[in-house]
Parts: structure tokens; C-alpha cells; sequence
């Protein structure tokens, strides 16, 4: 009887890991299901995003917050799941990478821009000059803030004396944490830099800060009736104003080239979500990178 009564328990404590096995498998399985399923879902935001794009290219030269694909997206429902799409171009924000030119050497006039930006932010000015480090080809300390090599002694990584990647690498820099990189991502971006072009900032869609980084001159006044009087066709409407004067004008436009997709989808307990850069270019969309966002501080 006890022989027999052991046995029992044996094979009860090997039913039960059994089924404790099965149904850990069977989650498994559910769990790569749904994020399949969140994975295509973000993917077919992404066909939408580019049809859009591209049916917007050939039926307008002017890119403006008033469009079709600037719009705000509401979650639609796919099967069991729900999806959207956010569509926002890069041209509204400065590109970090136009600190340094493609010798590696600090832009001193978009250095002086950005560090206005970050002063009517309330942000520290002399953080940019760690970033010029950051990007630089030198091993000298740029500015009052400049930070090299020795500075990252007790990082698990090394400066990296290069343009910027991604957004995120970001908070590698000295200085940067996460607050502070969060008050930049309205006003700022991380592009692709092409040999000898400096990226465009389009005035129909960029936001306050950026002018008045821009435009030393212009007022908040100023600002309100610009961006009131949006949709500019061309730069003539605004080559007459007051404030204009001091001003970056080279490198203005009134179209957008690269747009940023924000992608997130919802089947049962899985959340998804990715980042896409497109380039629109003669009329076409290229998809320069893609990116999962596990998280974000």
C-alpha cells in the first residue's frame, strides 16, 4: 500500500509539471501569435503611411500641417486588435546631425542656433558642447562644455566622434538624461546627412522654438502670426518681414523629404510598436530604417 501510495504521488507530481509545461508552451505559443499578428499589423500602417505619402506627392509641392497625412490618427480595429498610425515629417525639427560638417569639424553657426534653442528651453546652452564632442573627428574639448575621451573613462562604452544614428543614442551623451532628451524630441531630430546638404527646415510645419531658434529677431508675436498665416507656397512672404533680418534663409523650404511613422498595435495582452524613417524622393518612398520601441523613459 505504501509502495502503491508513492507511486501515485510520483505520478501526480509528474502530471502536474506536465500540465504546468503545457500550458507555459501553450502561452508561448499564444504570446508569439499575438505579437505576429501586432508585427504585420504596424507593417500594414506602414503600406497605408507610404500610399499616402506618395499620393501626396504627386498631387502637391507644398507640405503643411492642414494635409492629409498630418492629421491625427485614431486607434481602427483589424480582426481582434486595434492600430494606428502617426505620420509626422522630420523637416519640422532641427537635425542634431547639422552640428558637424562631413569633415567632422563643428558648424559654429548651427552651433550658435542650437544653443539659443536651449536657452529658451531653460536648458543648460553649454551641453551642446558636449555633443559637438560627442560628434566631432577632434580629441579636443570643444567650448566650455566640451567633453572628450577622458570624460567617458567610467562609461562601458567610448565616445564615438561620429554623427548620430538613432534618437536614443542620445543618452549616451554627457548631460543628456532622460528629461532632457524628452523637452528636446519636440524640437529637435536625429536624420541621415547627405555629403554637402544641409537639412531643409520646412516653415509650414515647424514649431515655435524652432523659428525663434532661427530668427534671432522674431518676437512671440511674431511667431503666433507666422505660423497663423501657414500654408507658405514659397519663402517670398516672409523675405519682406522685420524680423527676417539675421535670419537663416538658406536653409528653409516649404516641403518635407523624410517622415517619421509611428506604429502601434493591440491583439489581447501584446502591445507593439515601431519607428520607420521614409525618404520621399521624386515622387518615391524608401524606407531608411526601422526600429522596435520596447520602451522609453
Amino acid at each position: 500500500m505504501i509502495i502503491v501510495l508513492g507511486l501515485v504521488a510520483i505520478v501526480a507530481a509528474w502530471a502536474a509539471n506536465a500540465a504546468y509545461e503545457d500550458m507555459l508552451s501553450l502561452r508561448q505559443a499564444d504570446n508569439a501569435q499575438l505579437s505576429l499578428r501586432a508585427e504585420l499589423a504596424c507593417l500594414s500602417a506602414l503600406k497605408l503611411a507610404r500610399l499616402a505619402l506618395e499620393e501626396d506627392g504627386k498631387n502637391s509641392q507644398v507640405d503643411s500641417l492642414e494635409e492629409d497625412w498630418a492629421m491625427p490618427a485614431t486607434p481602427f480595429p483589424l480582426d481582434d486588435g486595434l492600430v494606428m498610425g502617426e505620420i509626422e515629417d522630420s523637416n519640422r525639427f532641427f537635425n542634431l546631425n547639422d552640428l558637424v560638417n562631413d569633415q567632422g569639424l563643428a558648424d559654429r553657426y548651427s552651433v550658435a542656433q542650437v544653443k539659443r534653442l536651449f536657452t529658451q528651453l531653460d536648458l543648460d546652452a553649454n551641453m551642446v558642447d558636449a555633443l559637438i564632442d560627442w560628434m566631432d573627428a577632434d580629441n579636443k574639448p570643444f567650448g566650455v562644455g566640451g567633453v572628450e575621451a577622458d570624460g567617458y573613462y567610467d562609461r562601458k562604452y567610448s565616445i564615438k566622434n561620429a554623427r548620430l544614428d538613432r534618437w536614443n543614442e542620445l543618452r549616451m551623451v554627457i548631460g543628456f538624461d532622460a528629461k532632457t532628451v524628452k523637452i528636446l524630441s519636440n524640437v529637435v531630430t536625429v536624420r541621415p546627412v547627405y555629403a554637402g546638404v544641409k537639412t531643409l527646415i520646412n516653415i509650414n510645419t515647424a514649431k515655435k522654438p524652432v523659428l525663434q531658434m532661427l530668427f534671432p529677431k522674431m518676437t512671440d508675436g511674431d511667431a503666433d502670426a507666422m505660423i497663423e498665416a501657414r500654408p507658405y507656397n514659397d519663402l517670398t512672404a516672409i523675405n519682406n518681414q522685420p524680423w527676417v533680418a539675421g535670419g537663416d534663409l538658406l536653409h528653409l523650404g516649404v516641403n518635407s523629404d523624410m517622415f517619421f511613422l509611428h506604429a502601434q498595435a493591440s491583439f489581447g495582452h501584446i502591445h507593439w510598436r515601431e519607428n520607420y524613417l521614409l525618404e520621399r524622393k521624386s515622387g518615391r518612398l524608401t524606407l531608411l530604417w526601422r526600429e522596435r520601441i520596447i520602451w522609453q523613459p
